[in-house]
């Protein structure tokens, strides 16, 4: 701005001086040209010239006097103008008027000179010149001066005088005029200076106030630059004054102030009125300054907004002392506010009291109540408290107590009583040592004195409850007890504190009661239900129970507390009315009521597990005949022996129920299919057959069973009854003594099966089955190892019947032991009888897995074996499936062994077809190893085969067991085996199954045709 000042002022001179000169060489010269001889001309180019160069010199002395400093004052360029800086310049008065002296008879001297009459050409404006220029740089007494000089020069030049009476009017109005302008022109530079003077001391005024004020003092244009700003304007921005002129508020703010200055500036000028207000800034550094400024608008001669002034004080440090003020108070009434007390103060020489807020609101007063005096606050104490809180108060008045403390209760405004607890001291003494001031609290101790109240009652409930009450700490231990809990439990105070609930346990509860029960208690923070616990004497009592967590103010544990009362009896009760309630009275299995819970929750099951479930609905046949017979004492022993029966060989997950009368339902529930349920007919069938023996007699009987199966029956729990009763109804239609379905096709194969059932044991009964030997041989040196005894069905309508067609029926039946137990006494017999004759040949028999576990087999065959003392039982060899071995291990093993100690020897059938575990094959006291015929046969074709056939003689050799092929085709089957190590082989390659008769002619034939030797030309592996 300062440079754009003096270049301003620079090229204005340079311009002037150049147009000046250029007037004076071109008028002069012209003038001279027309008004002078060469001669002449000469002579005054001369004088002209140096004329002209005393002005300019003059002139440009006082130029250079005037040009602008280099740092100008704050109101520089608005105060001044050029002659105002001419009129700085002090000269000594003599060398103005010698310039207007000098000037003026230049002037005279160069008229003089031209070679016009002056009285003809006066040329009286070239005589304002020197007046003018001795006005403007002398003031009025040099321009005066060459007034009067030019003015009787002129007048003294011209011939005739210009005031005499002979020179014309009009030249001497111009000579009068010339004298009138002279000396006007004289005066307003006079009065011109004197204005430039007065305005300079304005400015010196201005100057210092602007300069000498800490606070800042700035002028803006139109578009927000700066014009002037003063040094403390400056500092306060941290940058000079000459980077601030010219710059606006983004060069000195960041983006965000100075939008928001230059938005407010812009307001201020075009509402055109004073405005003051605090303005928060950040420098373009960071720092953060406040100010109280006052703005307003800076006005033109024609009254127009073109910039804006503003004094701004810098009150950043009275904030920030106001913060730090304002956040004591804030953190003292917080302190106040979170000790939720309030506070009091008492001029104990005017009695002038004191309240806060808190204070009123602890007794229910509004903020905007009236002061509370000290005769008001004493008025609110309670009468029985008010002599104690009086004679504490002086006490310490007296200085016979450091502080005054004291509780006491004070009227609400509700009209309710509030304990206060007040304390307060002497804070200030006047110069005698006399109480003036005194301070304290009132604090609101109302929940505290009522919680105390509550301990207290609740100390005398714990002490006095007829329930049992235990305190349990966060780490399981019993922390307290009441009289109640030894009453019950039998253990004292000392024996039960320290250690946990635990030794309460009476076991009937396993883990997963108790973690539901934990997991309620994390959850809800409460569990209530029934637990059986054992007394100190080790008997159980049942007890109600509820678990409740105290937790503190930050929801951490404190304790538990475990309230508990003695049920036994109330149980022992309920469950005498549960029985009435739900049990039959005679047989105490459940009754309809019972059965009906019971059927809905089990097709609930069926429909969620997809498993079907049997409803079969079962009558006594011939009951009634019982009754009659042997009276209605017989007929409930009756019922009473066939329940337990039932019970018996029913599953544990299945219901029987007793309707009435002699009609039973059972409930079988989660079936694997609909089949399943045939052989659990069978042994309720069976069970109910058995002899009953009563006091009077032994009583036999039958039942006739109705059946249908959900979801099979898709019913209704009354619909099923309905249709397992009729069910049952044709049952007793179709003979008694037997199940019918409900379905058709379920009950065509049910029939069917029991049928079969029925042929088989008819058969049995008449001797229609039999036994046929199969040889096992030894292809290494073609001896006769023994042979297998295979059963046979001489059906008298259907001819010779292989095991297939028959034995799939009597898996799971009761049966299947019956003939379990023939084979084994009939293959002993023949055994025994070969022995006899003479040949010694080992028998190999099949036993069931049923039959191997059933608890009949080893008295069985001990007696077997009994009757036959001249048979080595060794020479008995028994062949177990794989998966009646597996079935249950632990059983099977202790049967083995049993049989093991008699001398019998036991064989793995059908090896490779179950999921033998090596552990077991190690354990089971096995002789032999079979080779499944499955895998035999297919050797030759199939490299699956014929590796499970090597893997299986390995295994042999390694556990040391015999190994046996069955199913040998041929006999390029038998030399294969022989290659891979297994010697012992049978099949059909061999012989097939024969008759005992048949089996000594077929040993010479064996002996005589020697196959095994051509067995070296066989296939090689």
């Amino acid at each position: 701005m300062v440079a754009s000042v003096r270049n301003r002022y620079i090229r204005l001179v340079v311009i002037a001086y150049g147009v000046l000169a250029m007037l004076w060489i071109l008028l002069s010269d012209s003038l001279l040209s027309l008004l002078a001889d060469a001669d002449t001309m000469r002579l005054l180019s001369t004088y002209k010239g140096g004329v002209f160069v005393l002005i300019t010199t003059v002139m440009l002395y006082f130029s250079l006097r005037a040009v602008p400093a280099a740092e100008p004052s704050p109101a520089a360029g608005l105060l001044e103008n050029w002659a105002e800086r001419v009129g700085h310049v002090r000269i000594a008065p003599w060398l103005g008027y010698l310039f207007a002296m000098l000037l003026a008879l230049a002037v005279l001297g160069l008229r003089q000179q031209l070679p016009i009459s002056v009285y003809q050409r006066p040329m009286l404006i070239m005589f304002m010149f020197p007046i003018i220029l001795s006005a403007l740089l002398g003031g009025m007494g040099p321009g005066l001066l060459a007034t009067a000089l030019t003015v009787a020069g002129v007048d003294w030049l011209a011939r005739p005088h210009f005031h005499s009476s002979a020179a014309e009017p009009f030249t001497t109005l111009q000579w009068g005029f010339l004298a009138l302008c002279g000396a006007a022109v004289s005066l307003f530079s006079g009065m011109l200076r004197q204005l430039a003077r007065r305005n300079e001391t304005h400015r010196n005024l201005l100057e210092a106030v602007v300069a000498g004020t800490p606070d800042a003092i700035f002028v803006k244009d139109r578009q927000g630059r700066y014009l002037m700003v003063n040094a403390a304007a400056a500092r306060m921005v941290g940058r000079t004054v000459s980077a601030i002129i010219g710059e606006d508020d983004r060069a000195l703010f960041d983006a965000a102030s100075a939008a928001e200055l230059m938005t407010l500036d812009d307001a201020i000028m075009r509402d055109g009125k004073l405005h003051t207000h605090e303005e928060f800034l950040r420098l373009q550094d960071g720092s953060e300054l406040v100010f109280q400024v006052s703005k307003g608008p800076v006005f033109d001669a024609d009254g127009q907004v073109v910039g804006l002034f503003g004094i701004s004080r810098d009150i950043s440090h009275n904030k920030q002392a106001e913060q730090t003020l304002l956040r004591r108070e804030q953190q003292l009434a917080r302190v106040l506010e979170g000790s939720d007390q309030g506070y009091w103060d008492w001029n104990i020489q005017t009695d002038d009291f004191q309240v806060s807020q808190r204070w009123k609101e602890m007794l229910g007063y509004p903020p905007d109540s009236g002061d509370i005096t000290r005769q008001v606050w004493l008025g609110l104490i309670h009468p029985e408290d008010y002599p104690q809180v009086e004679a504490a108060l002086q006490r310490h008045l007296a200085g016979q107590t450091p502080a005054y403390e004291m509780e006491m209760r004070c009227r609400s405004q509700a009209g309710g009583w509030r304990w206060i607890l007040s304390r307060g001291r002497v804070v200030e003494l006047d110069g005698q040592g006399r109480p003036l001031m005194m301070s304290g609290t009132h604090t609101d101790i109302t929940e505290h004195k009522i919680y105390a109240l509550a301990q207290k009652e609740a100390a005398i409930v714990f002490d006095s409850s007829y329930e049992g009450i235990m305190v349990v700490s966060p780490s399981g231990l019993m922390t307290k007890v009441n009289a109640a809990f030894t009453r019950i439990t039998g253990y004292s105070e000392e024996e039960a504190i320290g250690r946990s609930p635990a030794i309460l346990s009476s076991g009937q509860h396993g883990p997963a009661f108790y973690q539901e029960l934990w997991s309620m208690v994390r959850q809800h923070d409460f569990w209530r239900g029934e637990i059986w616990n054992r007394r100190k004497s080790g008997d159980l009592y049942a007890e109600l129970l509820s678990i409740s967590v105290v937790r503190d103010q930050f929801g951490q544990i404190q304790h538990y507390i475990g309230i508990f009362s003695d049920i036994t009896q109330l149980k022992a009760h309920e469950a005498e009315l549960n029985r009435i309630a739900n049990f039959d009275p005679l047989t105490g299995v459940p009754n309809r009521r019972l059965l009906s819970d019971r059927l809905e929750q089990a097709l609930i099951r069926s429909r969620r597990s997809g498993k079907p479930c049997a409803v079969c609905f079962l009558d006594l046949d011939g009951f009634k005949a019982v009754n009659d017979l042997h009276g209605h004492e017989a007929g409930d022993q009756l019922l009473i022996a066939v329940t337990e029966r039932l019970k018996s060989v029913l599953r544990a997950d299945d219901t029987l129920a007793r309707l009435g009368g002699d009609e039973f339902v059972l409930l079988l529930c989660g079936l694997e299919g609909n089949d399943e349920c045939i052989p659990v007919l069978d042994r309720v069938l069976s069970a109910v057959r058995q002899e009953v023996s009563l006091a009077a007699a032994s009583i036999s009987t039958s039942a006739s069973v109705g059946v249908t199966l959900y979801p099979l029956d898709d019913a209704d729990a009354d619909t099923l009854l309905r249709h397992a009763d009729q069910a049952m109804y044709q049952a007793k239609t179709s003979g008694k003594n037997r199940y019918q379905l409900f379905d058709p096709e379920s009950d065509r194969k049910a029939q069917l099966h029991r049928r079969t059932l029925e042929s088989l044991e008819l058969a049995l009964q008449q001797q229609q089955f039999l036994l046929y030997y199969q040889p096992k041989v030894d292809l290494g040196s073609g001896r006769i190892i023994g042979v297998e005894a295979l059963i046979r069905w001489q059906h008298p309508e259907r001819g010779l019947l292989a095991p297939a067609a028959f034995l799939p029926t009597l898996q799971g039946s009761e049966l299947e032991t019956a003939f379990g137990r023939w084979v084994l006494d009939e293959g002993v017999a023949q055994a025994a009888r070969w022995q006899a004759q003479g040949l010694d040949m080992a028998i190999s028999i099949n036993v069931s897995a049923n039959y191997l576990l059933h608890a009949d087999f080893y008295p069985h065959l001990q007696q077997a074996l009994q009757r036959y003392p001249q048979l080595p039982p060794a020479r008995l060899e028994l062949e177990v499936l794989e998966s009646a071995a597996l079935a249950d291990m632990d059983q099977a093993l202790a049967v083995l062994q049993q049989c093991r100690a008699l001398g019998v020897h036991f064989a793995l059938d059908d090896f490779g077809t179950g999921y033998s575990s090596l552990t077991y094959l190690r354990k089971l006291p096995l002789d032999t190893l079979k080779i499944d015929q499955s895998f035999v046969s297919g050797m030759l074709e199939d490299v699956d085969d014929l590796g499970i056939v090597a893997s299986v003689i390995q295994l042999a050799d390694v556990f040391q067991r015999q190994v046996i092929a069955e199913g040998v085709e041929t006999m390029a089957h038998g030399a294969v085996l022989l290659q891979m190590g297994c010697r012992l082989v049978q099949g059909y390659g061999i012989a097939r199954p024969m008759p005992a008769a048949e089996l000594e002619g077929w040993c010479r034939q064996w002996q005589l045709q020697g196959l095994w030797r051509q067995l070296g030309d066989g296939p090689v592996i």
